[in-house]
């Protein structure tokens, strides 16, 4: 398990609570902010230069701009991806995403969860019951190949909102469309997720 340099705090982020939460070991966690938008580009560049494509730095700055700016209309507050010193087994597209959902006349979260649930199998995450949690499976299509993503959802009501609001982990992970889906790997990485998003704690202010 990681150690307190792999911890995820939630004091810089006044849209909730306190809370901290262990990442795994090599993961580089990131907030919505501009100065971390700028430092995860600025890593990304580095690294096409190091494969001496820096050619598609501009490309992929975009698509970065592009994929924070919609994660910000959904209310994300935090992500983290894997770095360099990430475990080697890890598979091959993967980041963690901290969304805030809240309940609106439509679509109340305790009908979000009844339909977990019922779609999903959603079920508590450990014997406390405090974090929900299911799994998705979806094709997907990466560099025009086909393949699968591994969807990890982990949902934790924030306190003294009644259930009406609540912090979505959602861990996205692409792997090889021909590996079934009780593959050991895929095994480990749920266990992996499930026994760092079970450290999550709310902070007493």
């Amino acid at each position: 398990m990681s150690d307190l340099r792999n911890e995820l705090l939630g004091r810089r982020t006044p849209a909730l609570p306190p809370f901290r939460m262990l990442v795994p070991p090599g993961w580089l966690v990131f907030d919505l902010g501009e100065e971390d938008e700028r430092a995860l580009l600025a890593k990304a560049t580095a690294r096409l230069g190091a494969a001496s494509r820096p050619d598609l730095a501009a490309t992929l700055g975009l698509h970065v701009r592009d994929a924070l700016a919609n994660l910000r209309r959904q209310h994300g507050f935090a992500y983290a991806l894997p770095g360099e010193n990430a475990p080697t087994w890890i598979l091959g597209s993967a980041s963690l995403v901290g969304i805030k959902r809240t309940s609106t006349p439509e679509l109340p979260l305790d009908d979000v969860v009844l339909n977990m649930v019922a779609s999903y199998g959603a079920a508590p995450l450990g014997e406390d019951g405090r974090i929900l949690s299911w799994v998705e499976r979806r094709p997907v299509t990466m560099d025009g190949e086909t393949a699968r993503s591994l969807m990890l959802n982990y949902l934790i009501p924030i306190p003294g909102t009644r259930r009406t609001q609540a912090v979505h982990w959602i861990v996205n992970a692409a792997y090889a469309d021909d590996m079934p889906d009780d593959h050991p790997t895929l095994e480990a990485w749920k266990l992996l997720f499930d026994v760092h998003v079970a450290t999550f704690a709310w902070i007493p202010e």
